[in-house]
C-alpha cells in the first residue's frame, strides 16, 4: 500500500499524506501504475459527467468545451509530467546526434523547437479523437475513453520498464527500469484487462478491447527498444513520452477497430 501511495504522489498532483520516501518501495511499485490511471480516470469522469448536467440546458453543443476540460484536467492531475517527457523525447531523438549528446538534449530543461511540434500536433490529435469518439458513438463511449486510456497508456510504461535498461547511471526512472520485471507487467496486465473488461459499455466488444491492449504492449516493448538502439536504454522522459503516445493510439483504436469488425 505504501508502495503505490509513494507512486501515486510520484506520478501526480493529487494531494497525498505525508510519506517518509522509500527509494527500492517506489521502484517496485510500477506494476501498480495502472492504478494511479484508473484514479485518473474517476476524476476526468466526474468533470465530463459535471459539465454534461451543467450544460443540459443548453441549446448549443458543449462537446468542444467538455473535450478541452478533459485535456486540461488530465494535464492538472499530473502536473504536465509525462508531456515534459514527450516534449524532451522528441526534442532528443529528432535531434539525430549522437546518444550521448541526445541524452543531454534531453535532460536540458529548456523546450526546442521538436518538443513545441510534438506538444502542438499531441493536443490537437487527442483533442479530434477524443471529440471523433463521442461524435460516433455517443457520450456514454466517451466516458468509457475517458475512464479507461489513462489505464491502458499507463500499463505500456510499465512494459516498457521491464523491456530495456535504464540510459543513464542515475535518473528519476531508474528506479523503476531497475526493479520492474516480466511479472510485474503480468500483474498490470490483469489489472488493467480486468479494469477495461469490467468498464465496457458494450461487451461484443470485450474481445476488440483485448486485441487492442495486446497491440499496445507490443508496440510499447518495439519502442522500448527502439529508444534503446538510440540512446542506450529508456529513460524517464522516453516512459512520459510512451504514456503520452498510447494514450493517442488507444482511442485512435477504439475509435477505429470496433467500426471495423462490427459494420
Amino acid at each position: 500500500m505504501k508502495g503505490f501511495l509513494l507512486l501515486l504522489s510520484f506520478m501526480t498532483r493529487l494531494p497525498m499524506p505525508n510519506l517518509k520516501y522509500e527509494e527500492e518501495k517506489l521502484g517496485k511499485s510500477m506494476k501498480f501504475f495502472p492504478l494511479v490511471g484508473i484514479i485518473i480516470g474517476f476524476i476526468l469522469l466526474v468533470f465530463t459527467l459535471g459539465i454534461s448536467y451543467l450544460s443540459k440546458n443548453l441549446t448549443v453543443s458543449v462537446l468542444p468545451l467538455t473535450v478541452i476540460v478533459i485535456i486540461l484536467v488530465d494535464i492538472v492531475i499530473t502536473g504536465g509530467l509525462h508531456l515534459d517527457g514527450l516534449a524532451d523525447t522528441f526534442d532528443g531523438i529528432f535531434s539525430y546526434r549522437s546518444k550521448q549528446k541526445m541524452l543531454e538534449i534531453m535532460k536540458d530543461s529548456r523546450i526546442g523547437s521538436n518538443g513545441v511540434l510534438a506538444l502542438i500536433l499531441y493536443f490537437l490529435i487527442k483533442f479530434v479523437l477524443l471529440f471523433s469518439i463521442a461524435s460516433e458513438y455517443g457520450g456514454e463511449y466517451l466516458m468509457f475513453a475517458v475512464l479507461t486510456y489513462p489505464v491502458a497508456s499507463r500499463l505500456c510504461s510499465v512494459v516498457s520498464c521491464a523491456s530495456a535498461p535504464y540510459a543513464r547511471a542515475t535518473g528519476m526512472g531508474k528506479m523503476f527500469a531497475d526493479n520492474t520485471k516480466l511479472f510485474d507487467v503480468i500483474i498490470a496486465f490483469v489489472l488493467t484487462v480486468a479494469y477495461i473488461f469490467v468498464s465496457l459499455i458494450d461487451k461484443k466488444i470485450m474481445l476488440i478491447n483485448f486485441i487492442i491492449i495486446l497491440i499496445l504492449i507490443f508496440i510499447s516493448y518495439g519502442f522500448s527498444k527502439l529508444i534503446e538502439r538510440k540512446i542506450g536504454g529508456i529513460t524517464g522522459d522516453t516512459l512520459g513520452a510512451l504514456v503520452e503516445l498510447t494514450s493517442l493510439l488507444y482511442l485512435f483504436l477504439i475509435l477505429y477497430l470496433p467500426s471495423f469488425f462490427l459494420y
